[in-house]
């Protein structure tokens, strides 16, 4: 996998902002960061590398999809303030977190080394599991579908009425290996 590809910083002069002023600690994160994810062995997803709307820390994030519906199933960012990171996955399009731990929540402090290492090694763990679209069919087609994690059935996107009697989908598709 080419190095290039992971978390390259977003252009905010498209957006008619001025350029990142990134500090030596965020930029040496970001170094860090990438240095580990070249050595990932996971099918590639969008990532990417800026600031939140509020510009309080240097944001990176990766996004799961499904491509063959363009459909996002998810973003997940870090937050990254010097000496500690906040993580998670994103809320809003804002990235703003769930501080849940159930969603992947964490808050960690150290060296610059010990935090993109950290986080890096969440990300890959992120990026390594297998997303399954389940769909249930109806004589009309497609009645509902969901899509999630398929080490733990956890949902990312459901779309229609998943059946509430625990019926089995008729279809589980690979979304991401």
């Amino acid at each position: 996998m080419d190095v290039n590809t992971w978390f390259e910083v977003e252009d905010p002069e498209e957006y008619d902002e001025e350029p990142w002023d990134f500090d030596e600690a965020e930029l040496a994160f970001l170094v860090a960061l990438r240095a580990r994810a070249a050595a990932w062995r996971v099918p590639p997803a969008p990532s990417m590398v800026g600031r939140p709307e509020d510009e309080s820390s240097l944001l990176a994030h990766v996004s799961l999809l499904d491509e063959e519906r363009t459909l996002v199933l998810g973003e997940w960012a870090v937050h990254f303030y010097g000496t500690y990171v906040r993580a998670g996955k994103a809320c809003d399009h804002l990235f703003n977190l769930h501080e849940s731990p159930q969603r992947g929540f964490f808050r960690a402090s150290g060296t610059v080394e010990e935090l993109a290492q950290r986080c890096a090694d969440w990300f890959e763990s992120l990026l390594s599991r297998p997303v399954v679209r389940a769909e249930w069919s109806s004589s009309a087609g497609a009645a509902a579908t969901r899509w999630e994690f398929a080490d733990t059935d956890e949902a990312l996107v459901i779309s229609g009425a998943v059946p509430a009697d625990g019926s089995s989908p008729d279809r589980r598709i690979p979304v991401r290996p």
